[in-house]
């Protein structure tokens, strides 16, 4: 006697088609078939560290330097809220120690010293050695061909320059103040700079002076710009990255900006469009040796690869509740390693660069040779 099997209702005949059709479709479709080979940029990629801070103290404006530290191991001084670390053609390491008013340089040994900036918070004129200039929360930094050293100096609504022989001087001074700036980029030949001013993208030059480039942001981050001549923005607070044209036309690159019920970001994720993908107060850009550019992102405490062709891949996981882990281990290892980073680099060798929240660490991922 044979059983009589049930009749499957319309719905599940459906449903189980579309499964099907979906199932018959090549993975790399649906991600975007873009002939980039991430898990082979990827595996360039090896240990995590850390460079610089002890991360003991992570109070706002709590200026946690000592004399100690001078000539001391990097990793056992206190940083204080450090927004950015840039290296130069030598392999020595600048750090934008904002609350500490102060630049620190880690050598090659691993030793940390001041370079620019006396600790205390103050203007007194360019007449003096980089260590003897007073700087006000130093929030960005930038480092040309020749090793000239440029600083956003907040506080003072400046953006100062040391030359490689130690000369001090005002580039520009900015009678409108620069407000929340961290963002800065300076041509090798010295003649264009373009900086962030709070919703504004302002660009200095040589014989025109200050003007603006683009507004109508929320809060803007740190920037980069490509070999077009384009500026590529993040807008920390409205949660997108922007391509700005040299003329101000903007176009959003990545992130969706969409909020969800609970009020957290939501969309996207590994593997979609960079458009698509949710990027909770996106901070930190730099662009990579093949078209494409990392990403930071505070709150949502991770660091995104976007491929050359607009794909986003979860390179580093993290939080935003002092998450710090994983050194001398595989950066690719599970689990979140990272917390509210806030700008990421890339040195002469191609190690990334990022500088990890208000504790103040300085991580490094090494790239294999």
């Amino acid at each position: 006697m044979h059983s009589i099997k049930p009749r499957r209702s319309l719905q599940t005949r459906l449903k189980q088609a579309v499964l099907t059709v979906i199932a018959s479709i090549p993975l790399c479709a649906v991600a975007g078939d873009t002939g980039f080979d991430y898990g082979a940029f990827a595996s360039q990629y090896s240990l995590l560290t850390t460079i610089a801070g002890a991360g003991e103290d992570g109070a706002k404006y709590h200026n946690n330097w000592q004399v100690e530290f001078e000539r001391g191991v990097a990793t056992k001084a206190e940083l204080s809220r450090p927004h950015h670390a840039i290296a130069d053609s030598k392999g020595n390491i600048y750090i934008a120690d904002k609350d500490a008013h102060a630049i620190r340089l880690v050598n090659a040994t691993g030793e940390i010293s001041t370079f620019m900036g006396t600790n205390k918070y103050g203007f007194n004129g360019d007449a003096h050695t980089p260590a003897n200039t007073q700087l006000a929360f130093p929030n960005g930094i930038w480092i040309t061909a020749d090793d000239t050293l440029y600083v956003l100096d907040l506080g003072n609504n400046r953006i100062r320059k040391v030359t490689p022989v130690g000369v001090v001087s005002t580039v520009l001074h900015d009678d409108d103040k620069i407000v929340s700036g961290r963002g800065l980029w300076v041509s090798d030949d010295h003649k264009t700079i373009y900086y962030a001013n709070h919703d504004k993208l302002k660009r200095w030059q040589q014989g025109v002076g200050i003007s603006i480039v683009a507004d109508g942001f929320v809060e803007l981050g740190n920037l980069a710009v490509d070999h077009n001549g384009d500026i590529l923005v993040t807008d920390r607070f409205g949660h997108r990255v922007y391509r700005v044209t040299p003329d101000g036309r903007k176009t959003v690159i990545a992130g969706n900006g969409k909020l969800a019920g609970n009020g957290k970001l939501s969309g996207g994720g590994d593997g979609h469009q960079a458009t698509d993908n949710a990027l909770n107060q996106v901070r930190g850009i730099w662009l990579a040796d093949n078209g494409g550019y990392f990403l930071v992102t505070h709150a949502g405490g991770q660091v995104w690869f976007v491929d050359p062709y607009g794909i986003i891949h979860l390179f580093i996981d993290g939080g935003s509740s002092d998450e710090h882990s994983g050194d001398n281990q595989s950066y690719a290892t599970l689990g979140k390693k990272i917390s509210e980073p806030r700008a990421i680099s890339i040195d002469q060798q191609g190690n990334l660069l990022i500088t990890e929240n208000d504790r103040g660490f300085i991580r490094k991922v090494v790239r294999k040779h």
